[in-house]
């Protein structure tokens, strides 16, 4: 149990509000950062099959058959020791296969200057969105702090609204804990909050909270779709 005086220094570093959002093919699924001394080639990604990261020295085959979760994937990029993998906006225990959206990925650049490489999901094929509230949005962020999820929005056109639909998670390293599930509404902008927007779902030190919506059936592209999540880090 963290003591009183951990506490109160977590509170004095609050950072305040986040807003994350993600729309049509947009969740960042899995993020890669290259940790080898070769020049990179390319990484690309087909949805039914593979990853495959090529530099001038080496070329990782990541086969969705052989590593069949994004847990997985991850686990196997990380075990390259050319490359380094964490999960975003996605659950580990998620498929693989056909989940990643097929495009040659170009390097991003993330908000401490660090090149990257954000493999998206495909969000029709995977007949899902999802974003992840996290304390730690980057590979060299500091361990220690915690999030609040206090509001989601979202607004997706859906083929078959259902229970449990709408589901909130909690991940602490690479343990996964349904907290919540709701009924999804169709296309209709939905607002869930809690105690009026007082109240919170709140994280433990280093633990992510991630919101999916999902349909069983069908989820057709629309740049209209989106989730959008509030919450404090601190």
């Amino acid at each position: 149990m963290a003591s009183l005086e951990s506490l109160k220094m977590r509170k004095y570093a609050a950072k305040g509000t986040i807003i994350q959002r993600v729309g049509q093919d947009t969740p960042v699924a899995i993020k890669v950062k290259y940790i080898g001394t070769s020049t990179i080639t390319s990484v690309v990604v087909t949805t039914g099959t593979d990853i495959v990261f090529t530099t001038a020295a080496a070329t990782d085959t990541i086969d969705f058959a052989t590593y069949t979760t994004i847990g997985a994937v991850v686990d196997a990029i990380n075990g390259t020791g050319r490359w380094q993998a964490m999960v975003v906006d996605a659950l580990r225990s998620a498929a693989s296969v056909s989940r990643l959206f097929s495009a040659t990925v170009t390097a991003a650049t993330d908000e401490v200057g660090a090149s990257v490489y954000n493999i998206k999901l495909d969000t029709s094929s995977g007949l899902q969105y999802a974003v992840c509230l996290s304390p730690f949005t980057n590979f060299d962020a500091p361990k220690g702090h915690a999030v609040k999820l206090q509001e989601i929005k979202y607004g997706i056109n859906m083929t078959t609204p259902a229970v449990n639909s709408v589901q909130i998670w909690k991940r602490l390293g690479t343990v996964e804990t349904q907290v919540f599930g709701g009924l999804s509404v169709d296309t209709t902008e939905t607002t869930i909050s809690w105690a009026s927007g007082v109240g919170y779902i709140g994280g433990n030190v280093n633990e992510e909270i991630i919101v999916l919506v999902k349909d069983a059936a069908q989820l057709d592209d629309a740049t209209t779709n989106y989730i959008q999540v509030v919450g404090v880090i601190e």
